[in-house]
Parts: structure tokens; sequence; C-alpha cells
């Protein structure tokens, strides 16, 4: 049986290559079918096209004359075909006598290649066995034995033929939109017209729209199957810049960009993690279970475990989102939350104490959730709160909620701006919920507070020097002259984003971070390197 390229992993994973054949054939399929077609269908069509060409190819070789084999004798003047060759076709131009120990006597012929234009040598009348011979009752060259189908084949390299349909971008026929492949002539005609009426839609609605929406006020020709106007709306809008895609999986949602919210489009600095290289193996036990405890969006599975989906947890709000009025996309939460390609997702939170309905924004790349900020100052929310998330029947409708307790003044840490640096004092503080002592801070004036932060990133200081400077006031508060872990971590982010494990490797590695016990610890400034 002759061994086919097509069957072969070189062939799909080095070879292979999206011609302008194959890019005529995709052409004429869509058009054939008149509908949009998947990457994986054209994908399969190709493979199966190649593997059609390939055993037509090698049924016209084969009709041209004779395969070589070792054991056929061959006279002057003979044709030939040579399938290991790329089934080149030679002729017998002389012969001689030839002698192998392992076959005995046989015939050496010449056979000459036109189109190469060079003379071989080959055995003939070999007696004995050779893999180049059929033995009795062996299937015939053409036959299929035990090849793989199409549908195999794409089971086992789908990902690079998939790579190879990705080119059909830069053909201007071909249009694409979510995973899906269309004709540009056969798309519906989107004027502006068009486009102003979905834009003034999104304004009356005041909320993002799925693209079916818009169709009843378009009035796009009857006798078009909807398949192909949402489509051709869809690409007509993603051209658009007025119109942002907000769409999760499955589904395509349409917002204007001007009206969404700047954080949205551009994250809070105060929420971008910088980068902090450490070990993770020389934190003390200890704190490896109060950084779960925390549950920073910067805590990968490799400190909280594998994600699972999840329809209901509780989340301990830490300093940096309740500034500014957002949530992590946590190891932990992200599972109640919609995925998507897009950049960010709309969601509905609803307020579990009164059950407003508020626009939230899922922002996928910065982790985080959007919206909250004016729900966390209208219960007075501290940092520390313990919020709880559920989902509803609905997966876009999230329910945000805390354990209230009756309005009651606590003493706690407020920080305090104060001839350029950060000080700590303890005032009292109005508690509505339950929460996290060890994590709550609260700010005095926040303007200066940031003008203290900008300050820190301008001037470069690495987290030791934040740690060294912040560590002496926070033992100052306690009649013990201690503080805990969470309230260090808790203190740092004022100055710098970071989630726990970089702090939580200095406390263990530094010796003027001096553990005390119960996850306190206090500070020898003697021991504190410059």
């Amino acid at each position: 049986m002759i061994q086919r390229r097509t069957q072969t992993a070189a062939y799909w994973q080095e070879q292979f290559d999206l011609g302008s054949k194959d890019v005529s054939y995709l052409y004429s399929l869509i058009l054939d079918e008149g509908r949009p077609l998947s990457t994986s269908v054209l994908a399969q069509a190709v493979i199966e096209r190649h593997c059609q060409q390939e055993e037509a190819f090698i049924q016209a070789e084969l009709s041209k004359g004779p395969v070589y084999q070792p054991r056929d004798l061959y006279e002057v003047g003979q044709q030939i075909i040579f399938p290991v060759f790329d089934y080149a076709m030679g002729t017998v131009v002389g012969k001689r006598p030839g002698h192998n120990p392992a076959y005995g006597d046989f015939t050496v012929i010449q056979v000459r290649f036109d189109e190469e234009g060079v003379v071989r040598e080959f055995a003939s009348g070999l007696v004995g066995d050779h893999k180049l011979n059929r033995r009795e009752g062996e299937e015939d060259l053409l036959s299929s034995g035990k090849m793989l189908s199409p549908a195999e084949l794409y089971d086992l390299y789908s990902s690079f033929v998939e790579q190879k349909i990705a080119s059909l971008r830069a053909h201007d026929e071909f249009v694409f939109f979510g995973g899906q492949w269309f004709l540009r002539d056969l798309l519906v005609p989107i004027h502006a017209g068009h486009l102003n009426i979905a834009e003034a839609l999104i304004e009356v609605k005041g909320r993002p729209l799925p693209t079916a929406e818009f169709l009843p006020e378009l009035d796009l020709p009857a006798e078009v199957p909807e398949e192909i106007k949402l489509l051709s709306l869809n690409c007509a809008l993603e051209a658009d810049e007025r119109f942002d895609n907000v769409g999760d999986v499955g589904r395509d949602i349409w917002y204007l960009r001007r009206l969404t919210p700047e954080p949205v489009l551009h994250p809070p600095e105060r929420l971008v993690i910088q980068a902090e290289p450490y070990s993770r193996q020389q934190i003390r036990d200890e704190l490896l279970l109060i950084e779960r405890e925390i549950d920073d969006e910067g805590s990968g599975e490799e400190v909280m475990g594998p994600s699972r989906p999840a329809f209901k947890t509780t989340i301990t709000l830490i300093y940096p989102h309740w500034r500014c009025g957002t949530l992590p996309l946590t190891v932990r939460t992200q599972g109640l939350f919609p995925s998507a390609t897009t950049h960010h997702t709309p969601v509905v939170l609803l307020d579990g104490q009164s059950g407003e309905k508020m626009q939230g924004w899922v922002v996928h790349e910065a982790r985080m959730v959007y919206g909250l900020k004016e729900w966390y100052q209208r219960y007075q929310l501290p940092v520390g709160a313990f919020i709880k998330l559920e989902r509803t029947r609905d997966p876009r409708v999230i329910i945000v909620d805390f354990e209230p307790r009756r309005l009651k003044p606590q003493w706690g840490k407020v920080a305090v701006a104060q001839g350029g640096r950060l000080v700590f004092q303890v005032r009292k503080i109005p508690i509505t919920c339950e929460y996290d002592e060890q994590l709550a801070i609260g700010e005095d004036d926040p303007a200066a507070i940031d003008q203290l932060w900008a300050a820190v990133k301008a001037r470069g200081e690495s987290l030791f020097q934040i740690m060294v400077k912040i560590m002496p006031e926070l033992i100052k508060l306690s009649p013990q002259g201690t503080v805990h872990a969470k309230t260090i971590y808790s203190a740092v982010n004022i100055l710098r984003r970071t989630p726990p494990g970089p702090v939580f490797a200095l406390l263990s590695t530094e010796s003027c971070f001096v553990p005390m016990g119960g996850g306190y610890w206090t500070f020898d400034e003697a021991l504190a390197r410059p």
C-alpha cells in the first residue's frame, strides 16, 4: 500500500498551506451553502479536499505505467512509475549484471528521469523479500487499508489547519465574525442610517442591547434569513468606532463607547498590580494560610487551588477595590461571573438589601467587577467588609449583599497623609456590617492619600522600603507593639498595589520583621537593611 502524505503528521504540521485553489474552493463552498460557516467546518472541508486530491493524483500517476518493484524484470526503453520519488516516471536506458550476498545475482537497470535530467540505478529481478515488493495476496497499491478518515485527521491536526484558515482574513472577499466565515458580497447592506438608529436605540433604552433587538427597527429585506441579517449588522457595528461589543460567550451585545464608564475602558491605576519577584517556598506556613483568607485577585491557583464553577461565595473587601468601587475577579469569585473574549461584559448587580438593580461591568483582563462605589457609600461598608455574592438563575444577574449589624462606631485604624508620609491614627469608624477587623483601614483625606501614592510611585520606592516606613507607624497603635500580617498587607496597598504573597515573603525573610505568633509581627529597626 502506498503511504499517502495526507496520512502523516509532517504534512499537516509542516507542509500544509492554504493555497489560492483552497481559497477559491472555500469561497465556492460558502457561496453554495448560502450561510455563514465556522472555522472548524472549513477546516474539515479542506482536509477532505486534500485527501481526495491526493487520491486522484495517485490514481492518475499509476495509470501511466507499471510501478517499480525490485523483483520485476524490465526492458530497455520501458517506462516505470516510482512512487518513492513522488510518482516520477523514468525510462530504462541500460542494464548490467549485479550481485549481493543477501540476494544473489540480479540485474541493475539504469533509469533516466527526464524532469531531473539524471540517471539512477535500481535492482530488478531481485529474489527474496524487499520492502518495495508487494507480497502475494497483498492488497493493491491503491487500497485504503487502515487509513485515517478526514474526520479522524481533523481530530488530530485541527489546530494546525485552523491556523491556516485564519489567513482568510487577508482576503477582502471574506468576512469573519464570532467564529463564522461568510462572503462580503452576500451581506445585507447596512448604511449610516441603520447605524444611527442603532445608536439612538441604545441611548433610549439606556443599556447595552443584543443585536436581535435592533432588527425590528431597521427594515432590512424580509427575504433574507435572520442569521445573515444578524451577521451583517454585527460586522457593520464592529467596524463603527461608536459601538463596543460587550457580549459574553454566545452573545453579541452592543453599547456606545462614549457611555461606557472610563474606569471600565481604562481600569484605575490603583488596581494595577506591580510585579515583585519572590519565592513562595520561603513564606512561613502561618502566612500561607492567612494569604488564602485574603483572596486577592493577584493570588492565583498556586495559592487558592483550582478554580471551580460556583453559585455563591463570600469575599473580604480589600482596600484597593473599596477605594475604586470594584470587586476582584479572584480564583474563588470568577466562576460566578460570565466569561467572554471581549474586554468587558455588562452584568446586573442586584442589591441584596433593597432589591435594586445596578449596572455592573466585568472587566476580564483587569480582573475586576466595576459598579459598586455608590453601593459601598450608601451602606458605609468599610475595608474588610464580608461581601456575599450569589448567582441567580440568570448567569448575568449577580446578587451582592452583606451581613448587616446595627450601626455602631468602632475604634479602628485611619490612614493619614502627614508631612509627605503615611501615618496611622486610631479613630471611631462607623461599622454597619460584619467585617474582618484586621483588614479594616479607613482614610482621612482621599485626595491627600492619592498625592502620597503618586509621590511614592514617582520615587520608585521598593516594597521593602514601604514596609519599613509603615511598620513602625502601625506598631505604635498597639499596646503590645505588634501588628497583624493582614493589617500590614492592607496598609501597604494604600501606597502600592500588591497581592499578599510578596509582602509575606519579605516578612518571612527579612530579619527586621520579627514574628510574634498568631499572625502578629513586630519591627526591629536596628536590623533593617539600608
